[in-house]
């Protein structure tokens, strides 16, 4: 009886193979979109939560507003003996300096690559670090290293590594391995393969390198310990001096506070991870209706099987076969895609796992969509396939049966393709805008700077020498990435409210005409500095004009270490950050000296890799060892954008997907309903009616499907994209020809998707069709 039922299924596919082929790839894409971003969302929402007390585990960080959100990782090493002496919630605390870049060492001339972390005696007892051979103590000396069960696999195959020599490549140094410890049993962001003293040669309160990490006791209140830590003092060399330090789970602190080698955000794959169940959903709508409307199309076999002893389940399972062998193709096909596609996943997905890993999540993921989809169709097939049987019994029409599935299906499929449209659409205009937008204060295109350099070279003169280079600025730090930043708190201005403590923090920045001019910013009210004006006078920007609260800012004073600076002029606000961090308020001085800072200066377009090998050849000729930092600006501003960028191509694929499925979707149904109605169509022409008029009477019925569910998707998905803008400083407006662009685009697919079908139907002989009827 399986063999029958699936013969028939598998005809039934063959017969209606467009249909089919349209479901199958849908299916396929939407599973293997959704199966990966889920298992990507489970495996980001999971670091660092396999160690003892995981969810009592922080990191004291510190603020730092040229890094990201402005949370940084990086503490004084001094930090973990004040949070020890001073906080009785912390039971444990630890230091370690985790070199983010893969490092190389050397077993006799053999180069390997490994990453590295110095840590204190405090973080073995912290993390339970496990030594499997050597030193069962752990206390690293100086020249001591410990190596993972992994690493001493890799380097030393089954030989025992304790007592053995590695040279570190980059000190070129000599360690001894002491012991052989056990690697971390889950991924973790500060994974490793050797473990290094911890030592710091410069510490101060103000050399924030190493990482430290606490363990609070069960049931301390945390955000008491936050609020202490928001403000407190520290002395060093006799003097006080203000700190502040922020705090973050070790679990969460991925996804909350992202670092800069993150591809693609966490927020951003819950929502491709939506939409994909998105397509998912429309897929099966699809097919749904298709497979219930072909049901009102065999009552009679229905009937007669019926009549012939087949049971209830015994209908329900020769219907559910086809839906079955239907979603086991998808399945298949999905994991050819990801077979296809898995490189490119886990570099995009920094997921450093086997691939086996991969197939079992994905594998369960996929059953559980299969058995959820046929769990919901078995009740709407059960449901549908007795009241057919019962209106051919009794010899009543069904077409509300299918009639309301049909036409939901449709609305449902056009407000789900129109959405992703609009937001896709949207989005790109919106990652356009600002990669390409003056808006945020400074000309990045084609700018290049000489960031750092350990030789003393007089790049001014090799750089105007070089014929790519239009212009060259001297005297300042680049301003992407921004280096250096120093803050004044501001405590007396015109217009503060008297006996108010309040401050205001203010970024002290240099500038002058010629870098306006270099990088185009625009000077909003009043004029720009120049070399006559005093240090008493200062420009700012927006952002300081708005937290004084002043609408008219020319000749308005304010206190700088004693003295009155006058504000001669207003400057559009300048983003040195990442779009979605708003601009810190700022004044703006003249430079001291014209000799302090690096060179910027400007590429023909297409010459930047001619001219940065250049810089580097003049810089080899000196010393071959030198260090050279150099820097493209507009690459590193379009490096923020990455995950936006990323996002932007996965919607675009899905987006491309769920109209393809939508407008094969209606031309199937288009096809089946011109087959139901074969012989209204034949009796309108008897009666006169032309082709034209049989074409406006299918379509009428799709606009009017094709408005009500633009009515619905414009204004949720404005909705929703007003909500996403908001994160970013500057917004790309959502036009009124952005609407009507789709809604005219979307007209005409579905027009041209009906059109042969009815006209291939209006065309027939009504007199053939009436007598097959």
């Amino acid at each position: 009886m399986i063999k029958h039922y699936l013969k028939v299924a598998f005809r039934n596919l063959i017969k209606y193979k467009t249909q089919s082929l349209v479901s199958i790839i849908g299916l396929a894409v939407g599973f293997t979109c959704f199966a990966l971003s889920v298992l990507w969302i489970r495996y980001e929402m999971t670091y660092d939560n396999f160690h003892e007390g995981a969810d009592r585990i922080y990191l004291a960080g510190s603020s730092f507003r040229l890094y990201g959100d402005g949370f940084t990782y990086n503490s004084s090493s001094f930090l973990a003996d004040y949070l020890a002496k001073n906080c009785p919630e912390i039971e444990k605390v630890c230091r370690i300096f985790y070199d983010w870049n893969e490092k190389k060492i050397k077993n006799e001339d053999v180069e390997f690559v490994v990453r590295r972390i110095e840590v204190d005696s405090n973080f073995i007892s912290m993390f339970n670090i496990k030594v499997l051979d050597g030193d069962n103590y752990l206390q690293l000396k100086k020249d001591e290293i410990a190596i993972t069960e992994n690493t001493s696999k890799r380097i030393f195959g089954k030989e025992s590594p304790i007592g053995k020599h590695l040279i570190l490549e980059e000190s070129n140094e000599e360690k001894i391995i002491v012991a052989v410890v056990k690697s971390w049993e889950g991924h973790s962001l500060f994974s490793f393969d050797i473990l290094l003293p911890f030592h710091d040669t410069n510490p101060n309160w103000g050399n924030q390198r190493c990482q430290t990490l606490f363990r609070i006791y069960p049931n301390c209140d945390i955000e008491a310990l936050k609020q202490r830590l928001s403000e407190y003092e520290v002395q060093q060399d006799g003097h006080k001096y203000p700190n502040s330090t922020l705090i973050a789970p070790l679990s969460t602190l991925r996804s909350s506070h992202p670092s800069e080698d993150v591809n693609v955000k966490l927020n951003h794959i819950c929502l491709f991870a939506c939409i994909s169940g998105l397509v998912i959903i429309c897929g099966i709508c699809n097919y749904l209706t298709m497979l219930i409307t072909r049901i009102r199309m065999r009552k009679r076999e229905l009937a007669l099987r019926k009549v012939n002893g087949s049971s209830n389940g015994g209908l329900l399972t020769l219907l559910l076969t086809e839906l079955v062998l239907l979603l086991i193709l998808s399945s298949g096909i999905g994991l050819v895609l990801i077979e296809l596609i898995l490189p490119t996943f886990k570099r995009l997905s920094q997921i450093d796992e086997g691939t086996s890993f991969f197939y079992i999540e994905v594998f369960v993921y996929i059953l559980s969509l299969i058995a959820v989809t046929v769990g919901f169709a078995s009740l709407l097939i059960r449901y549908i396939s007795r009241r057919t049987l019962l209106s051919n019994i009794n010899k009543k029409s069904n077409l509300h049966l299918s009639g309301w599935f049909y036409k939901s299906s449709i609305l449902f499929q056009l407000f789900i393709g129109i959405g992703f449209v609009f937001c896709t659409l949207v989005m790109m205009m919106q990652l356009h805008f600002l990669l390409n937008t003056r808006e945020l204060g400074i000309e990045r295109h084609n700018v290049g700077a000489v960031v750092y350099c350990s030789e003393n070279i007089p790049f001014k003169e090799i750089v105007s020498q070089i014929p790519e280079v239009s212009e060259c600025l001297n005297g300042f730090h680049t301003p992407i990435p921004k280096m250096f930043y120093s803050i004044y708190r501001v405590k007396e201005w015109d217009g503060k409210v008297a006996d108010s403590e309040q401050y205001i923090e203010l970024e002290d920045e240099t500038i002058n005409q010629d870098y306006a001019d270099f990088f185009g910013v625009e000077v909003l009210n009043g004029s720009m500095l120049d070399e006559k004006d005093g240090k008493d006078m200062v420009v700012i920007n927006e952002a300081a004009m708005k937290a004084f609260g002043w609408t008219q800012p020319i000749g308005k004073k304010m206190g700088k270490l004693g003295k009155q600076c006058i504000v001669k002029g207003v400057i559009k606000n300048i983003s040195y950050n990442a779009p979605i961090h708003p601009v810190a308020p700022a004044m703006f001085h003249l430079p001291d000296s014209r000799d302090r800072g690096g060179i910027i200066f400007k590429v023909k377009e297409g010459t930047w890799n001619i001219v940065s090998e250049k810089i580097k050849a003049e810089v080899n000729k000196v010393n071959p060892n030198a260090e050279l930092m150099l820097s493209n600006i507009e690459e590193v501003y379009d490096a923020y954008m990455k995950s936006e960028r990323t996002l932007c191509k996965l919607l675009s694929v899905v987006s491309a997907i769920c109209i393809l499925i939508a407008v094969f979707g209606i031309f199937s149904l288009v096809t089946l309903s011109c087959q139901q109605r074969r012989k209204e169509i034949a009796i309108r022409k008897v009666n006169g009616a032309n082709i034209g008029i049989i074409l406006n009477l299918f379509f009428k019925e799709y606009l009017f499907l094709l408005v009500l569910s633009s009515f619905f998707a414009f204004p949720l998905g404005y909705a929703m994209m007003k909500h996403w803008l908001e994160n970013y400083i500057k917004q790309t407006p959502m036009e009124w020809w952005l609407y009507a662009v789709i809604f005219i685009g979307m007209g005409l697919v579905i027009f041209l998707s009906i059109i042969w079908r009815v006209w291939k139907a209006a065309r027939q002989n009504p007199a053939e069709v009436l007598k097959s009827e």
